[in-house]
């Protein structure tokens, strides 16, 4: 997720945003989402709105003891809301998540520690699920249980530890793919044109302005 600063649609203009990239509008001027929706339109698969509501009127002669706006959360703050509601609706899309015991069934029984050893060197993916417990894509998982290979891999090849965002490439048909889905040619076999796309899904998020990181 990246938020931009200053002027939004100065900025969105130039910007080769990544493919399947979902956009989240944050402001309080009606005006200014048109003009946002307008700068994207056609090379975005989502562009959502989040009103940001201004501070309320206080009748005059009334002196609140407390500032009901220092509670409200800023723009940037209702952006990362957005962004895991999105995230959570890519996991739905993919065919939503085992539980802990769910995959050690299939990995034939294995430790947790196994389990989380798996998580942690990125070779199984696990994002946080309800009451912050890990939940395992099930997207990932062969027909006969086993793990997908790869998955380490590619997440080396976008240099991030954000499960979120590995699931949101895996997921997402690519248009350096011929508009497949990257875990599908994962399942086929054909790592390498995955981590080239992925490479190349890096390095487009690093030449990012400044402002948008």
């Amino acid at each position: 997720m990246v938020t931009i600063k200053g002027d939004p649609i100065k900025a969105l203009s130039g910007l080769k945003l990544p493919v399947g990239a979902q956009v989240a509008i944050v402001s309080s001027k009606p005006e200014s989402v048109r003009e946002i929706r307008k700068s994207v339109r056609g090379r975005v698969a989502r562009v959502t709105e989040v009103v940001e509501k201004g501070p309320a009127a206080i009748p005059a002669g009334e002196n609140p003891v407390v500032d009901r706006t220092a509670f409200e959360p800023d723009a940037r703050s209702r952006a990362m809301l957005e962004g895991i509601r999105i995230a959570q609706e890519d996991l739905r899309d993919a065919g939503g998540a085992y539980d802990l015991e769910q995959v050690r069934t299939l990995m034939r029984g294995v430790s947790r520690q196994a389990v989380d050893k798996r998580v942690q060197d990125g070779s199984l993916l696990a994002v946080p699920g309800p009451s912050n417990r890990r939940s395992y894509p099930t997207l990932q998982f062969s027909s006969d249980g086993t793990v997908i290979p790869g998955l380490k891999a590619v997440r080396d090849a976008l240099q991030t530890s954000n499960p979120w965002m590995v699931l949101n490439f895996l997921s997402r048909p690519d248009s350096r793919l011929g508009n497949r889905r990257p875990i599908d040619l994962l399942k086929s076999g054909d790592l390498e044109r995955v981590l080239d796309a992925a490479r190349a899904e890096s390095d487009q998020v690093a030449s990012y302005p400044a402002a948008l990181k």
